[in-house]
């Protein structure tokens, strides 16, 4: 809320995929997705320049008392499309096998579910002209699909590299969970031009911000989590380092 409005050019984060519910199998399109995140949306709808983009990436969530899956992030897309002004511009879809929550009852135990390995990108504008430059991630890390095709296959075991080294001098444990600044990057390079801000407000540990620094964008990001944004500053000052 202390950004100015029309100041931003994209918003690119993972929010929490179920928000603050328990998905149920009983509610597979429950609204009370859509409710918690339409605070976001409104004050990224209030700090986008009017041609700006939302890039959310969001995956599919298990029911927590059946294996079955949920589809409140549609049912929350829908909604917001349903208003009019907000336009679906392309859905991406990225392969991540190894960051997803595993379902380990069914997938580990009883055999009867496969793990999730795609998670899914909305490109969302309130313009459908919203500026972009597809020459600008021709062939980004997507040595396995069409150079410019909407499946990602996206690593970033460069960008992190100052930073494991550092943890590993310090004898301390390197965050595990990290999510790949190549993705982030990805759309940064894609819908933005160097000096245009970048916000992230589900930050996580620091991923959007590494790649903004790195493209050469400003940003802004924030997190609940005090742990989270500890190891964000370490990523960051090494990184800068």
């Amino acid at each position: 809320r202390a950004l100015p409005e029309r100041s931003v050019r994209l918003v690119v984060t993972s929010p929490w995929f179920t928000g603050p519910c328990e998905p149920s199998s009983q509610d597979p399109t429950s609204p009370a997705f859509g409710d918690w995140l339409d605070h976001y949306l409104a004050e990224m709808e209030r700090v986008l320049l009017w041609d700006g983009s939302v890039v959310l990436e969001t995956g599919g969530a298990w029911a927590r008392d059946r294996p079955v899956r949920t589809v409140q992030h549609y049912a929350a897309l829908s909604r917001l499309l349903e208003r009019g002004d907000w336009y679906l511009l392309q859905e991406f879809y990225w392969y991540n096998p190894g960051l997803l929550e595993v379902n380990e009852e069914y997938e580990e135990r009883r055999f009867s579910r496969l793990h999730d390995c795609v998670t899914t990108w909305f490109w969302l504008s309130r313009s459908p002209d919203a500026p972009a430059d597809t020459r600008r991630v021709r062939g980004f890390q997507n040595h396995l699909t069409h150079p410019f095709g909407n499946f990602l296959a996206l690593s970033d075991s460069w960008a992190d590299q100052p930073y494991l080294e550092a943890a590993g001098e310090r004898r301390s444990r390197a965050d595990l969970d990290r999510f790949p600044v190549a993705a982030p990057l990805y759309f940064i390079r894609l819908l933005t031009e160097e000096g245009e801000h970048v916000v992230d407000p589900f930050a996580g540990i620091g991923s959007t911000a590494l790649a903004a620094e790195k493209a050469g964008r400003r940003w802004s990001c924030n997190d609940i989590s005090a742990a989270a944004i500890s190891i964000a500053k370490q990523r960051i000052d090494t990184f800068r380092k």
